[in-house]
């Protein structure tokens, strides 16, 4: 038997300058991925603790394949000079597929004007049977090229 514990990532090039405002954002002002990327993004609210902080309380409303979604999650780690933010999901719809969910997002400078944003997503699915969250994945990607577009004025 396979074990039902994976890990899923992927990432986008985005431009340098936005490298450093995704990962603020994402860490410090999540609620405003709300206006970069609406389609995905529904609300963000901080449920405990103080945005920023490890160990902050944050309650995600999303839309995922045309479904209204919820995650609350908490932050286990935020590092500064890495530029990377791990969340574990602790309520919402996603636990009813996987035992447990834990998002890694980690900004890296490539070159003078490009930085990639790489996603990680480590799961355990309840049963065989449960697909690989690669939509989220994909919907979290889309979402920093959204803040990137959003950043430089591009409108969609």
């Amino acid at each position: 038997m396979s074990s039902l514990k994976r890990k899923l990532e992927g990432e986008i090039e985005i431009r340098a300058a936005a490298g450093d405002v995704y990962h603020d954002i994402y860490k410090s002002r999540p609620h405003h991925l709300s206006h970069a990327s609406p389609h995905f993004v529904q609300s963000c609210d901080l449920h405990e603790g103080e945005l920023g902080k490890p160990g902050s309380i944050i309650v995600w409303k999303y839309k995922l394949g045309g479904k209204a979604l919820t995650m609350k999650c908490v932050i286990e780690e935020i590092h500064e000079e890495k530029k990377l933010v791990r969340q574990r999901v602790v309520e919402g719809d996603s636990l009813e597929e996987y035992k447990n969910l834990v998002g890694t997002c980690h900004v890296i400078a490539k070159d003078s004007e490009t930085s990639i944003v790489r996603w990680m997503l480590e799961y355990e699915k309840m049963h065989a049977g449960i697909p690989e969250p690669s939509a989220l994945l994909d919907a979290c990607l889309e979402a920093a090229k959204d803040a990137d577009d959003h950043h430089h004025g591009i409108k969609k």
